[in-house]
């Protein structure tokens, strides 16, 4: 069940199944010669993970996310982030060691162009810097925001087509962060968010018209 997880899960990342596709484990079982009852399991797995949810006329399909819920989680987003923000440069030296890994995790998927992995260092970027306000319950809000947005920010990538510009955007808030200087770095976060707010909604809007 894990392995067909994990290929079902490239294949709706890589935008093969787009949103809104109906999955049949009967379909699926006959396309992999894999028994249904794992083809349950494994479309279980991905309904966890928020890929896949159950349609109205039985089964499962392919997540969707209007524009007006990716303006939601955005909110979310801002109250999440900044409280991390705030608590992330109250220290000094400010430490940038997590999202910088997370950067470099960015960069070595945009040379191998990647684009799967780069949503994954990008999502992995933002949850480090909600988890450091040390707060649980803050940052498993992020991970079910991110969760949220995890088709989206893959489609929205593929639509821009440049990885090394996400790099070079997450590597700048790294340095600002880095400065310690509070209102350039709140200026920067907000900035970015604005920016990635209005590409994930016309994603969003482009998947509805698909």
């Amino acid at each position: 069940a894990t392995a067909l997880a994990e290929q079902l899960r490239d294949e709706l990342l890589s935008g093969a199944i787009p949103p809104g596709t109906a999955l049949h484990d009967g379909d699926l079982a006959a396309r992999t010669g894999i028994p249904g009852s794992t083809v349950r399991r494994a479309l279980s797995e991905l309904a966890r993970e928020g890929l896949v949810i159950q349609a109205l006329r039985g089964g499962v399909e392919v997540a969707r996310i209007s524009p007006d819920e990716v303006r939601d989680v955005y909110v979310t987003r801002r109250v999440l982030e900044r409280a991390g923000l705030a608590a992330l440069l109250r220290n000094r030296p400010v430490d940038v060691t997590w999202l910088s890994a997370a950067v470099e995790r960015m960069g070595e998927a945009a040379v191998a162009g990647d684009g799967r992995a780069a949503v994954e260092a990008d999502i992995a970027f933002h949850l480090a810097l909600v988890a450091a306000a040390g707060a649980h319950r803050l940052t498993c809000a992020a991970q079910d925001a991110l969760k949220d947005l995890r088709l989206i920010l893959s489609l929205a990538d593929r639509l821009a087509d440049d990885l090394p510009a996400l790099v070079a955007d997450h590597q700048h808030l790294v340095d600002v962060f880095r400065s310690g200087r509070p209102r350039r770095a709140r200026a920067a976060l907000e900035d970015h968010l604005l920016r990635g707010e209005a590409v994930a909604v016309a994603a969003a809007a482009a998947s509805e018209a698909a």
